[in-house]
């Protein structure tokens, strides 16, 4: 079966995946994630060495574009679009899956795989209701799972057939222990989502399987930097540094101060002064993009034109950085909505 074929069965299948699968997919992401190719993404200094929290392609191959994905949010349809959007590189003309298999670009995610947020608004109230009546496996709960733990398997799938081309980065909502601490806090915002998803997951699973998701989680990086780009899933609530990113696992303020910051919450100049300490040459033609807080639009501006906010729920946009060149939210943000739905 091809890798486009598995996919594009995650993204209509109906069911639950089995426990068998899940242990199984989420322990080989976890071990690649932890033991990713250093060239790019530096181990942590602490006694494991495991990979740290920075994808630095900054002294990689500068000529391939840069695709970078907003929140998912269970939006299955929405990654499935992605994959099969055209794109030409050179003199080729071919898929973004097929690009990225080839390794002819870099596929980057802004995290956030979970929770439907408000297009699932109404079932989310049904699944809050029989919630608070003790039915945590209600129909609209499993079918609100059947979305977000196919999308789950949709980006490790991903992960494990493109290793060096697809990167997630962790978002405020990878947060399957609904825990405060390390850089997480606990998550409400339709209903009470990260508790009814844990419950769920505990009900329907078992504690290794959170486990093992939790895992994935606090495997993931942070933030990715390339030539004239840095992502992360939200703007840098404060200036940062390549050493602090690195040992994210040791600085729990790092990864809340790239997942959690709210509009108008960063320090003035957070962002320029995280370019300057993250690429340092050419800093004039960097932006740093994120999603987290929604747009109208297209995209926002902040931190003067360096930070640009791309994610719009309703709608399907990636923003593609062309190597060499400052990208230009005007003309660079596309959309891969299909017809076809």
């Amino acid at each position: 079966m091809s890798l486009r074929t598995e996919l594009f069965s995650l993204r209509n299948c109906a069911s639950l995946p089995s426990y068998e699968e899940l242990v199984s997919i989420i322990g080989s992401t976890v071990s690649l994630l932890e033991n990713e190719n250093p060239s790019y993404r530096p181990r942590e200094s602490s006694k494991e060495k495991l990979s740290g929290g920075l994808l630095d392609f900054c002294g990689m191959e500068n000529d391939k574009p840069v695709i970078v994905i907003p929140d998912l949010h269970a939006r299955r349809y929405f990654l499935m679009h992605i994959l099969d959007y055209s794109v030409k590189i050179g003199d080729q003309t071919l898929s973004i899956l097929d690009a990225c298999r080839k390794n002819l670009i870099y596929l980057v995610c802004v995290g956030d795989i979970f929770h439907s947020e408000i297009r699932g608004y109404q079932r989310w109230k049904k699944a809050f209701l029989e919630f608070r009546e003790g039915n945590i496996l209600s129909k609209a709960m499993t079918e609100e799972m059947v979305e977000n733990l196919n999308l789950l398997l949709m980006v490790m799938k991903l992960k494990l057939a493109c290793p060096e081309s697809f990167h997630c980065l962790k978002g405020n909502h990878e947060n399957i222990l609904n825990e405060e601490g390390r850089g997480n806090h606990p998550f409400y915002k339709m209903a009470a989502e990260g508790e009814m998803v844990y419950r769920f997951m505990a009900e329907f699973y078992d504690d290794a399987v959170i486990y093992l998701l939790s895992c994935f989680e606090h495997s993931l990086p942070l933030c990715a930097i390339f030539p004239n780009l840095a992502v992360s899933h939200a703007e840098p609530s404060v200036p940062l540094t390549k050493r602090k990113i690195i040992n994210y696992r040791r600085h729990s303020d790092v990864v809340l101060a790239l997942t959690w910051t709210g509009n108008g919450s960063a320090l003035s100049g957070s962002v320029s002064k995280s370019i300057m300490n993250l690429i340092k040459k050419n800093c004039r033609q960097v932006v740093w993009i994120g999603g987290h807080r929604p747009v109208e639009g297209k995209f926002f501006k902040r931190q003067r034109g360096k930070y640009i906010q791309i994610h719009n729920p309703e709608e399907e946009n990636i923003a593609v950085v062309k190597p060499g060149r400052k990208f230009n939210p005007e003309t660079d943000i596309y959309s891969v909505k299909s017809m076809q739905g």
